[in-house]
């Protein structure tokens, strides 16, 4: 692995003004790929060591003006560690992430309470709440390694008083840190920081969420410690190397280092820096489990189909996604019309929603075959691709993505006898996006 740029990049990058060692910090475009799998559970392997977090402190004596300071606080982490973070100290590695993947969890998460819809049945407002504030806690139990919720809330009171900022209020089944396995990754940076590599929408999301915020605790396990590397320009150049970044804006644009965000979450009036938003990115995620499965992908694989996705619709194979009513100034109704496929696997229903452009863009990606290249040496079989097959039975994989595909833009009501249900989730991040958290009045239909 080299440890100095290639002679043919080195004209791509530009010196700092207050350290020399920044001089070589700025890489072109990363090779790479976002890890979308992982979420298994790992009872038999031994647990590694959970660390507090200590406050960073720079080293001693204090660096001089040609050395930035390093946080000292994790040179010592070997990969395998479990550490106990807070969500302001992880670095993102990407420059954006899909909005409406965000929104569906801040839409999910925040039931209402003064909903109506079931205030005279305190069983069934119960089970809306579990279903949807109760998500929240099970989310976050599962990716902090804790598998789920010990139980559901017994009660609405108990629903009301929990809150993740406050750790007494719930309980999950396991402690933090225990199956490693669920846990998001980070590297140890040449300058002691923490390196986000997996989990950039699970900690922006809880970044956004009220009882979140920046300095919400969370716990990651350490991928690899490159503290031993003496620039910013080794360390980069060894996380492209080992496709651990992705260089690419919103708009699928190649990038430099300096131009990542400084922080998680989305952008805001009153908080400087944020991510941008790919579109494409969050068009990928709707797929998952229609025409991909999300189970041990490569890192960034989900920007590996949107890459591959948008030179389709450069070659003229899938309408641009302004084809499609997918936001303002579509009403949500446009929005959300439903859009299915037919035991045949033709396209039903309407043709110009976001479940279209779901519909249409999932067809594309599952026409490949197992060995077609989606990006550089990816191929459809590694970034999960699910065959869709025609007149399959109940119980198949394509009658599963036919089902998911339908349920998308589905509200949370039984039509049958009007209790509670599972929404889809275009349903949630349609209303969030368009409405703000749920609440009587706004435009979520209560």
């Amino acid at each position: 692995m080299p440890s100095r740029l290639p002679s043919e990049l080195a004209p791509l990058f530009r010196p700092s003004r207050l350290m020399r060692a920044f001089a070589l910090a700025l890489l072109p475009l990363a090779l790479a790929a976002c890890n979308g799998g992982g979420d298994g559970d790992d009872d038999d392997q031994a647990l590694p060591p959970v660390a507090e977090t200590p406050a960073p402190q720079p080293e001693t004596p204090a660096p001089g003006p040609e050395t930035p300071p390093r946080n000292t606080a994790y040179l010592q982490a070997r990969p395998g560690d479990v550490i106990r973070v807070r969500i302001e100290e992880l670095r993102p590695t990407q420059a954006a992430i899909g909005y409406d993947q965000i929104f569906y969890k801040l839409g999910r998460w925040q039931g209402d309470f003064e909903r109506a819809t079931w205030a005279a049945d305190p069983a069934l407002q119960l089970d809306y709440l579990n279903r949807t504030v109760g998500k929240k806690f099970d989310d976050y139990c599962e990716d902090m390694g804790g598998t789920e919720r010990a139980q559901e809330f017994q009660s609405i009171a108990e629903a009301r008083a929990a809150r993740l900022d406050q750790p007494d209020t719930f309980t999950c089944l396991d402690a933090p840190g225990t199956h490693a396995a669920n846990l998001k990754t980070v590297v140890v940076g040449w300058d002691g920081n923490l390196y986000l590599t997996d989990g950039h929408h699970t900690f922006s999301s809880l970044r956004e969420i009220f009882d979140g915020g920046a300095t919400l605790p969370v716990w990651v396990k350490v991928d690899a410690n490159y503290s031993d590397l003496a620039t910013a320009a080794a360390f980069w150049q060894r996380m492209v190397d080992e496709r651990r970044a992705w260089l690419r804006d919103g708009q699928n644009q190649p990038i430099t280092v300096d131009q990542l965000p400084t922080r998680l979450g989305l952008p805001s009036a009153q908080e400087p820096g944020g991510m941008q938003e790919d579109r494409y990115r969050s068009l990928v995620y709707f797929t998952r489990d229609i025409a991909y499965s999300n189970g041990n992908l490569p890192e960034f694989a989900e920007f590996l189909w949107g890459d591959w996705l948008r030179r389709q619709v450069a070659a003229g194979q899938l309408p641009d996604l302004a084809q499609y009513k997918m936001q303002a100034p579509a009403t949500p109704a446009e929005i959300l019309a439903v859009s299915t496929l037919n035991k045949s696997l033709q396209p039903t229903g309407a043709n110009d929603s976001y479940a279209a452009a779901v519909r249409d863009a999932s067809l594309r990606m599952a026409a490949l075959n197992s060995t077609d290249i989606v990006f550089q040496d990816r191929d459809a079989a590694s970034l999960g691709r699910i065959a869709l097959e025609p007149d399959a039975d109940s119980g198949s994989p394509t009658k599963d993505a036919r089902d998911t595909l339908e349920e998308l833009p589905r509200n949370d009501v039984k039509t049958s006898d009007g209790t509670p249900r599972g929404a889809g989730k275009l349903w949630f991040a349609v209303n969030y996006r368009t409405c703000g958290k749920p609440a009587a009045g706004t435009c979520w239909g209560w």
